[in-house]
């Protein structure tokens, strides 16, 4: 089995899969990357994006154009119902032939696979490590059943187990965050969101983000994108999409909570979030994983 075949076949939950690899070469200076790890609230800004009228695009289940526009791929048709915009917009075939600069372009890659690109700039998305690990955590074992995921039986196991960049998820967050953060000054444009932010303070934390990336919005149309993302629309769309209701469904948007690790954490696990590496790089950003 070729490599871009067993990408194929691990679809949207691989990093650098079939599709994402033929839309990397349609990359160029009117694009930005919205760089985080799965968990960390992309599809929630991604929904606020559409909802202001902007042009974002998410590559794993999009087909991209050199030209800005882009097109939904038949395959991801179920999975896409579930994200409210991203729904209304697949209806909306003059909204996607008329495309606006810049374009944000989703990537749960590390900046040297787009390093052949000119990109405009990026948008660091980040969340509390804790809280992002355990959501990828649970989205890939109860919505994706991925195989490889289902292998380990824990959380704490599966923090431990190689992922799709061959290395533990502890270290793969932190090199992945470490990695944009220092890339920032390579790009015309920057600016950094935590996902914390983007749910206790939305409108500021989006002014600033898309002042930062010299993009003009109203605050009229701020508040109204903001107010059609929340968490209850957002999941209201999906169990309508979806056919499913009830606490056992398994959803993309599954709690949208903030500081959730308080629920779970235990001495062993938190011994594994305040110490080394991800400990450093969390620092950085705001985290400080140390306390329990």
């Amino acid at each position: 089995m070729s490599e871009k075949i067993y990408y194929l076949l691990h679809g949207i939950q691989d990093r650098y899969n079939a599709l994402y690899q033929d839309n990397i070469e349609k990359l160029g200076d009117r694009d930005i990357a919205v760089a985080s790890i799965g968990g960390s609230g992309q599809s929630l800004l991604g929904n606020i994006l559409l909802e202001l009228g902007l042009n974002y695009a998410d590559p794993y289940i999009d087909a991209l154009d050199a030209d800005g526009t882009s097109k939904p791929v038949p395959a991801y048709a179920e999975y896409r119902s579930r994200l409210a915009a991203t729904d209304r917009s697949d209806w909306d075939e003059n909204g996607r032939a008329r495309p606006r600069w810049p374009r944000f372009v989703k990537t749960h890659l590390t900046p040297e696979f787009l390093e052949s690109r000119p990109l405009l700039g990026a948008w660091i998305l980040i969340r509390d490590p804790r809280d992002s690990l355990y959501s990828w955590h649970k989205f890939r074992t109860n919505f994706a059943k991925d195989p490889l995921d289902l292998l380990a039986p824990t959380f704490e196991q599966w923090l431990e187990q190689p992922g799709p960049a061959g290395v533990s998820r502890l270290e793969d967050w932190s090199a992945f965050y470490d990695a944009w953060d220092k890339a920032r000054g390579n790009f015309q444009r920057s600016t950094v969101t935590t996902f914390e932010d983007l749910k206790t303070n939305p409108v500021p934390a989006l002014r600033k983000g898309l002042e930062d990336l010299e993009v003009d919005v109203t605050e009229a149309d701020l508040l109204q994108a903001v107010e059609r993302s929340s968490f209850e629309s957002m999941r209201a769309h999906e169990e309508k999409r979806s056919g499913s209701g009830g606490a056992t469904s398994t959803r993309i948007m599954r709690s949208g909570t903030p500081n959730e690790w308080h629920d779970w954490m235990t001495p062993s696990l938190h011994q594994k979030f305040g110490t080394g590496r991800i400990a450093d790089v969390a620092r950085r950003f705001g985290y400080k994983t140390t306390e329990f």
